[in-house]
């Protein structure tokens, strides 16, 4: 395995957070890579730029990590951040969702785009320990819970599974059609 000062950020998995405001993408950037990499509060559109930082996390490899501004910031400030957001799509895509909420139509839409750009991409229901009933999850979505660190480990798990897809690829991808 390569490591972190061996790997050019273009060869990285860049691994991109959508969502809306608030449902705690900087929270879960900042469990997934055990660091304050990205500021937390309770108002609405604290990350206000893309904020990428290079970096190895066990078991997924070196990877650049972008917690993107909410997607639904308001007025023409807020279309430009989300224009600069979705200019980070890249590698994979981690949409967080309030599990308090749900899915909304802005997450709908961000998953059409993941598709359209042929994006593996997963749906994090963060804020798992303040709801009472969980439904049956499909194969890419997961609990999580930024603030107690619940299910973390499970997300890096599955993060690293595609990261380990994409690599076997990219080793054989000329050798077979």
């Amino acid at each position: 395995m390569s490591n972190l000062n061996s790997t050019i950020s273009a060869n990285r998995t860049h691994i991109g957070f959508f969502g809306l405001r608030n449902a705690g993408k900087s929270s879960v950037v900042n469990a997934i890579t055990n660091q304050s990499m990205s500021l937390v509060s309770n108002i609405k559109g604290t990350t206000t730029d893309p904020v990428k930082k290079s970096m190895e996390i066990l078991p997924i490899g070196p990877v650049v990590i972008v917690d993107t501004p909410g997607m639904d910031d308001e007025g023409t400030l807020g279309e430009l951040r989300i224009k600069r957001t979705l200019e980070v799509l890249k590698t994979m895509a981690v949409l967080v969702v309030d599990a308090n909420v749900g899915l909304q139509k802005i997450d709908l839409d961000l998953i059409d785009m993941f598709k359209e750009n042929k994006l593996p991409y997963f749906i994090v229901f963060n804020k798992c320990d303040l709801i009472e009933e969980k439904k049956e999850l499909a194969s890419n979505e997961i609990y999580v819970s930024a603030l107690n660190n619940d299910n973390i480990d499970g997300l890096k798990q599955l993060l690293a599974s595609v990261v380990k897809k994409q690599e076997e690829k990219t080793i054989i991808g000329d050798l077979i059609d």
